[in-house]
């Protein structure tokens, strides 16, 4: 019986440090999360922090994909049209994200997606298990206010890519985002 005892007390002790290894998911989220598809929705540009050249854009085009997927349909793609001979603006992620909230604020949008990247890569040493931190801002256009807000962080396995990290990440960050269909003619 002893030795029973002390052998579910093992297996306990292992399934709880799994249980606290396998969970390297950071979430904080603040204000209102019901929100209608009806309404004008822009992705705006992120602003990359994390040192690692295109990681904003391979963050937007995942979170246009899930946005869709929770039943914003008519969101749009804020589309930078600096001239070519003004590359520096392009360059600077903070600029371009000012210039494309003000634009969206010129077209009359109801909402505006935004956010930045912390961390994009993969942690050096053995393994190289890839790590994503960033954060996603829903501001309401015409008054410039942010009214709802959440930041994550989260580290895979040494298998896991990057962008299966960050998409799982961006799941977890937008569970609580509801997104309520409105009908007209209802």
């Amino acid at each position: 019986m002893f030795i029973w005892i002390k052998q579910v007390n093992h297996l306990l002790l292992v399934m709880i440090l799994l249980g606290a290894v396998s969970a390297c998911t950071v979430i904080d989220e603040h204000g209102m999360n019901a929100f209608q598809s009806s309404k004008t929705w822009i992705l705006l540009p992120f602003q990359n922090h994390s040192g690692i050249p295109g990681a904003g854009d391979k963050a937007e085009e995942i979170l246009a994909t899930l946005l869709r997927s929770k039943g914003i349909d008519n969101l749009q793609i804020y589309q930078n049209k600096t001239e070519k001979e003004d590359i520096w603006p392009i360059l600077d992620d903070k600029h371009r994200q000012e210039d494309a909230l003000n634009s969206a604020k010129k077209a009359h949008f109801n909402y505006g997606v935004t956010g930045s990247i912390e961390e994009w890569n993969y942690k050096t040493g053995v393994g190289g298990e890839p790590a994503v931190g960033l954060s996603i801002r829903i501001i309401e256009m015409p008054t410039g206010k942010v009214v709802w807000s959440v930041t994550g962080a989260k580290s895979g396995w040494g298998a896991d890519t990057v962008s299966g990290t960050a998409q799982n990440l961006f799941n977890d960050l937008l569970s609580n985002l509801k997104i309520e269909k409105f009908n007209a003619l209802e």
